[in-house]
């Protein structure tokens, strides 16, 4: 069995799996198999986040951890979700844990940035210490992550280039 590697190299898989029912023991300690499953897998299929019933009203958020990627899924005003990374674009810094409501929206604990429940951002506080090319604001709001929700699941996809979750 082989896998695509950078430029779309077959590269062998290690612990292939002889038989559909049995999973090689050492696909679940093995550190570079772990590596390999963080580089070539996760980043890129769909993950179950979180069920719809976590998020139930507007504005109530669960966060998802997956390696050290942090998400936040959202429930937007209209039904739909929404998912962002959990990282402030000032510092890097995670401003949100476990699960709540955001209707007052999120506020980084490093240096105060704000956010709202959509992403965007609405207070950088002493803004006019920033070079206003520093400013814009694309640049300020959060990183959104593709979402999808489906079969009462929300599925989140770190990958931008990844097929719809239907497909």
């Amino acid at each position: 069995m082989t896998i695509a590697g950078q430029g779309g190299a077959a590269l062998p898989v290690p612990y292939a799996m002889e038989y559909r029912d049995r999973v090689p023991r050492e696909r679940y300690f093995d550190a570079d198999f772990f590596a390999l499953e963080a580089r070539q897998l996760w980043s890129r299929v769909w993950q179950m986040a979180c069920r719809l019933e976590e998020i139930p009203e507007a504005n109530d958020f669960v966060e998802y951890e997956i390696l050290d990627q942090s998400i936040l899924v959202v429930r937007a005003e209209d039904g739909g979700v929404r998912a962002f990374q959990n990282a402030c674009r000032h510092r890097g810094v995670r401003f949100a844990a476990g699960r709540g409501n955001c209707a007052a929206g999120f506020t980084c604990p490093f240096h105060g940035w704000c956010y709202g429940p959509d992403g965007r951002n609405t207070f950088v506080p002493q803004a006019k210490t920033f070079a206003e090319h520093n400013l814009q604001p694309g640049d300020l709001d959060l990183v959104g992550v593709r979402c999808e929700a489906w079969g009462g699941f929300v599925w989140i996809n770190l990958d931008d280039d990844a097929p719809p979750l239907r497909s």
